[in-house]
Parts: C-alpha cells; sequence; structure tokens
C-alpha cells in the first residue's frame, strides 16, 4: 500500500506540475511538506492512526519527490548557455554530433553539443554548451555520431508550427536551440572507440541491407518496423494508415516489441510457460541492441517486457506495481515523457491496457489457435486499442471506424512480417541468396498489410474528423473503462482463499 501510494501521489503530482513549472519553487511549498511530514510522523506513533499515518507518509514524500524532479529538470537560459544567443542572428558554432544524425529523405538533422560560439572572423568569442538540432539540407558529406563539426547559419529558438509545439517537442532532449539551415564542415573525426557509435554505424548498416533485400515502399515499412525509421515512406501511404488506425505499427513502439517477444514466446511452446521469459527477453535485449539502442528503442523495449509480464505472470497486482515503478523511473529521469512525448504517452496506455484490459478479454479469444502467438497478439491489441484510441482522438482529432477490423486482420502478419525481415536481414550478411529467400516471406506479409490498409482506407466513412475534442469526454472513457476493473477487483479481494 505504501509502494502504491507514493508512485500514485508522485506521478500524478508531476501530471499536474505540467502547468506549473519552476526551476525553484518558493520556500512556503517546502514549509507545508516540511509540516505534512512532521504531522504523519506524529501519526505514525499512534496505534489509532498509524495505517493513515504511513499513507500521509507515502503521499508527502511522492509529492516533494516530484516537485524536487520538475524544479530539476526546468530549463531556464543562463549566460552561457546557447540558447541565451538564439535570437535570430548568423553565427558560427563549434561542437560534437551528440546523437544519432536523423536521415530523411531531402535532409539530414543533427544534434550538435555546443563547445564554443565564433565570430564572422572565426576567433572564439564564448566558451558556450548546450545543444542545437542542425538541418542539413545538402545530403552530402554525411556526417558520424562524435564527428567534431563547424557549424554555421541563424541561430533561433523553436516555436509552434501550425499546432504542434516543437520548442516543447525537442525539451524532451534538452534542445532549445535550432539552425534550419545550417551549413557543415568537418573539423575532427572521431576514431576512438564508442560503443554508441559503433551501434549506429550497424544500424546503418542494417538498413543499407534492407534496402538490398526489399524494394519501395517496402523496404522503407520493413526499416521503420525494425529500426524506427520512418524516411522513406510515401505519403500516400502513410494517409493510409493514419485512416486504418494502423500508424502505431510502423515505427518501434511498445506494443510493436510485445508482439515480438509473444511470437517468440509462442515458437518455445514446449518449454514451460515461466522458462520461456527469459530467451524472450534475451532475444528482445539483443534485438534492441542490434537495431542501435536509442532512446525510444529502450523505452519500447521495456515496455514490451513489460507487456509480456502482464501475459505470463499469475500475479496482476505485482504486475501493476512493477509497471508503476517503472513508469515513475522514467518520470524520475525526464517527466517531459509524460507532458510532451505522444509515442511515450500512447505506448504507456497500451501497455496499461495489456495489463489491465487483456486478462478480461481472455474468454473471448478461446477459440483462437495459439499457433506462433497469434491468440496473444490479437488479444493484446484490442487491449490496447480500447485503452489508446480515446487518447489518439484527443491528440489527433480524428477517429478510426475501421481500426478495429484492420488490426484484427493485421496483427497475425505483423510479428510474421517483424521475424522473417530481421532473420532474412541478418541471414542476408552471412549468405545473401538465404537471407532474400526468408525476407522474402517478410514481404508477403508486408504487401498483405499494405494492401488491407489501402483497401480499408478506401471504404466509405473509414474514419472521421472530429477537430478538437474536449479532453473532459476522454476523462470520462477512461472512468467509465475503470469501473469493470473495480469491480473484478472487488470480486476477486472477496474471493474465499485456501
Amino acid at each position: 500500500m505504501f509502494s502504491y501510494a507514493m508512485l500514485s501521489s508522485f506521478i500524478l503530482c508531476i501530471a499536474a506540475l505540467r502547468w506549473y513549472q519552476r526551476p525553484a519553487y518558493p520556500a512556503e511549498a517546502w514549509q507545508l511538506l516540511t509540516l505534512l511530514f512532521l504531522i504523519v510522523m506524529l501519526g505514525i506513533w499512534n496505534p489509532l492512526t498509524k495505517k493513515i499515518g504511513y499513507a500521509g507518509l507515502a503521499l508527502a514524500f511522492g509529492i516533494a519527490l516530484a516537485t524536487g524532479t520538475v524544479a530539476r529538470t526546468t530549463h531556464t537560459p543562463a549566460a552561457l548557455d546557447i540558447d541565451a544567443y538564439a535570437n535570430a542572428v548568423s553565427v558560427e558554432l563549434l561542437g560534437t554530433i551528440s546523437a544519432e544524425p536523423d536521415k530523411r529523405p531531402l535532409q539530414t538533422k543533427y544534434t550538435v553539443s555546443v563547445h564554443e560560439l565564433h565570430t564572422q572572423s572565426g576567433s572564439v568569442l564564448y566558451p558556450v554548451h548546450g545543444k542545437v538540432l542542425a538541418t542539413d539540407s545538402s545530403g552530402w558529406p554525411e556526417y558520424k555520431y562524435g564527428d567534431t563539426v563547424l557549424v554555421r547559419g541563424v541561430l533561433e529558438a523553436p516555436g509552434a508550427i501550425e499546432t504542434f509545439q516543437y520548442d516543447r517537442y525537442l525539451s524532451r532532449y534538452d534542445v532549445y536551440a535550432v539552425i534550419y539551415h545550417a551549413g557543415f564542415s568537418l573539423q575532427h573525426t572521431n576514431n576512438t572507440f564508442s560503443l554508441r557509435r559503433m551501434l549506429f554505424g550497424f544500424k546503418e548498416r542494417f538498413e543499407a541491407q534492407i534496402n538490398k533485400l526489399y524494394s519501395e515502399p517496402h523496404a522503407s515499412f520493413m526499416a521503420g518496423l525494425l529500426t524506427g525509421s520512418r524516411k522513406g515512406i510515401p505519403l500516400h501511404l502513410l494517409e493510409d494508415f493514419n485512416t486504418t488506425g494502423l500508424t502505431h505499427i510502423i515505427a518501434i513502439s511498445g506494443y510493436n516489441i510485445t508482439i515480438i517477444i509473444t511470437v517468440i514466446s509462442g515458437m518455445l511452446f514446449w518449454l514451460p510457460i515461466k522458462i520461456r521469459f527469459f530467451p524472450a527477453v534475451a532475444s528482445i535485449v539483443i534485438f534492441t541492441i542490434f537495431v542501435g539502442a536509442s532512446a525510444a528503442v529502450v523505452r519500447a523495449s521495456i515496455m514490451g517486457i513489460l507487456g509480456l509480464l502482464a501475459l505470463q505472470t499469475g500475479r496482476q497486482s505485482d504486475v501493476r506495481l512493477t509497471v508503476l515503478w517503472t513508469l515513475a523511473l522514467m518520470l524520475l529521469w525526464n517527466p517531459k515523457y509524460l507532458w510532451y512525448d505522444a509515442g511515450f504517452q500512447l505506448s504507456y496506455l497500451a501497455v496499461l491496457g495489456i495489463v489491465e484490459l487483456s486478462p478480461m478479454l481472455q474468454p473471448m479469444f478461446a477459440r483462437v489457435p495459439q499457433m506462433l502467438g497469434m491468440r496473444e497478439a490479437l488479444q493484446m491489441t484490442i487491449a490496447a486499442q480500447l485503452s489508446a484510441v480515446p487518447f489518439i482522438v484527443l491528440l489527433f482529432g480524428r477517429l478510426s471506424f475501421i481500426a478495429p477490423v484492420a488490426n484484427l486482420v493485421v496483427a497475425p502478419l505483423l510479428p510474421l512480417a517483424m521475424l522473417f525481415g530481421f532473420t532474412g536481414t541478418m541471414l542476408s550478411f552471412v549468405c545473401f541468396p538465404l537471407g532474400q529467400l526468408v525476407a522474402y516471406m517478410g514481404w508477403g506479409c508486408l504487401e498483405w498489410i499494405i494492401q488491407t490498409a489501402t483497401l480499408l482506407a478506401n471504404l466509405p466513412v473509414a474514419s472521421a474528423d472530429f477537430g478538437t475534442v474536449r479532453p473532459q469526454y476522454v476523462v470520462l472513457y477512461y472512468l467509465c473503462m475503470c469501473l469493470p476493473l473495480i469491480h473484478a477487483q472487488f470480486s476477486f479481494s472477496r474471493q474465499p482463499r485456501n
């Protein structure tokens, strides 16, 4: 009970402080928390109020931890921060590429950790620090993670793009300044060993191998499934996926990773269910390392492992507590995930659906065959959709009426596409014809998904645009969804135990 109270108060307080972010909170707030601590400590010493005292202590500790976390991560420009000079003026910056380059069809975005701000003549003006997102439209030469570069361009503070809060999106990565049209010159190539540089290099070779095995749009589609890359996917196909509610499958998410682990677990049907968990998790760790171990992929892998844990454990309360601890630790590291990261929000909602709703839906899928984890995949798909769709409508203002059908049709093929695609690509490094043979089976799965999305997207009233949706309706939906969960939990707690 202490853990539930502390974690719940921490998460809810983090959510509420989105609208009251301060680098330092008033002294009165800390005095009130100190007074609350003293009161609950007195309650703990009294046997009559001991339980209430412990609950109050947990709530006070969660609120204090959340307040301190938000204060620690709230950014205010200092004199030596690079964003203090983001006044739409031409600058010359010396820095190091500190993240994986974001390569797109017509441009590449580089995250540069800046060391020096130069004058127009090239002399050092200020030693500064901070990150700048610089966009290179030339496409050549390509720069690598760890390279030291000289960047020229107009330094600006990011702003909103129509309704998209671009500045908030970048703040998740501690980026508060941008150069939209940058010129680059290489100063130094980092040839020292770096694990991240090695992983990013392997991911680049992995994507290049996918392009050798598949034609477009299948190559970009497979890269999206396996590495999270979305470059090169035609706009009309993206629109079809959006209309049919299949957008979540073209980028690595907790849902996709859960599907992969479920398939691996299903293929190990001959092992006891508790033993299957370990090789499945080991496989996903290897997969995560192979595709670059970026922050998004690591978070998705954690979510996927939680989803599998929800299916394989016999004690749902333990899984629920594990999910809360995982969320709390992620928010302790960066609360902006909860505020501004739509992918994180949807992945977590999907995992909550798998944890809470999937067991309740199990009787509906009793007749579905278990081959290759098909039953679990369908069960998780419906559970994830029920929990995530209202929030998708809130974020994007569109509801896909055909999404449940599309996901049911696609769900059995998605894990096979990822399995054959990954296996075929890895085999092609050793024996290209053999890898091509296996990858062709993955191509067939992708073609089925593409044709399904195209066909269903052209149906009348496949989706509807709602524009701005009131958050109250979404909150009401989730409150209604909680009622059967509370009833099921209450009924379980009243069952006699042997």
